[in-house]
């Protein structure tokens, strides 16, 4: 791993998987705008951890956000956060307050409300360790979170442009492997929704496919227990490119399958399954 002099923390790993990804590739437009959205976050993020100031514009930061080249790996870069001048060194816990910022702020922009909840008490932790015990202090400071959470939405937009065009899921994590936030096609759908979307956890479908676009995944399935009903979805399933995979086979017996799948819910009815692999 290379290492950087003078920055602040571990570098927080931005990883792209699936699709083009897979080959060590990625489209440069939508891998332009990402970064774009991503140094926002990390910047607007980093900056309220070590100086507990919400600034947006960028000449105000009081850091910087900076990378190298990536290395082969299916598509991964480093980025470093640095103070943009001499300062003294700072705490671990500014560290685990960065990476709690940055999940609570992809969380709150795909509407993960229980997620949110568990964040918000490990943001109070981490503020009351840097030394706030006055309780009015850290209520204020959190209420300056979700205003900069709600700010930096069309941020959280561009990181996520190439989810779903050219890799199947965007990571952002640690170089210790640890996961700050995981966005596939389903919770892109929901960052990316006009109203208010939630996306349910995975789990196992039975279905019938009734309707398959063979270039796009787009496809209609019904639920074996509501024969009647229609449900838009789109499969991600890398061996949907292959022929005669087993989506198609099934849709042309008119045969039931157990997929694996995601949904994303409005008022708490599906609104569209995500579905990723199938279930013998």
């Amino acid at each position: 791993m290379v290492v950087l002099r003078d920055t602040i923390g571990e570098p927080i790993v931005i990883r792209f998987d699936g699709m083009d990804a897979d080959r060590h590739e990625i489209e440069l437009s939508a891998l332009a705008e990402s970064l774009k959205g991503i140094s926002r976050i990390v910047g607007v993020t980093a900056n309220f951890a070590v100086t507990e100031k919400y600034v947006q514009h960028k000449d105000a930061l009081a850091i910087r956000v900076i990378t190298r080249a990536p290395e082969a790996k299916c598509f991964e870069i480093m980025a470093w956060v640095k103070w943009a001048a001499e300062q003294p060194l700072i705490s671990a816990t500014l560290a685990t307050l960065l990476a709690s910022l940055i999940t609570y702020i992809v969380s709150k922009a795909v509407n993960n409300r229980e997620e949110m909840r568990h964040l918000r008490g490990a943001l109070e932790a981490a503020i009351k360790e840097l030394g706030h015990r006055d309780q009015p202090v850290v209520d204020r400071l959190l209420t300056t979170i979700d205003k900069m959470a709600d700010a930096l939405k069309p941020a959280v937009k561009q990181a996520v442009a190439p989810v779903g065009e050219t890799a199947a899921t965007l990571t952002i994590g640690d170089a210790a492997g640890r996961r700050m936030a995981t966005v596939g096609v389903a919770e892109k759908a929901a960052i990316m929704a006009d109203e208010p979307l939630e996306v349910g956890d995975e789990r196992t479908y039975h279905v019938l496919i009734t309707e398959l676009d063979m270039e796009t995944g787009g496809c209609k399935v019904a639920f074996l227990d509501e024969p009647n009903s229609r449900y838009p979805g789109r499969i991600t399933d890398p061996a949907f490119a292959l022929p005669n995979n087993v989506y198609a086979t099934a849709m042309a017996a008119r045969r039931d399958i157990s997929v694996r799948a995601k949904a994303t819910l409005k008022d708490g009815e599906i609104d569209r399954l995500y579905i990723s692999n199938t279930q013998p």
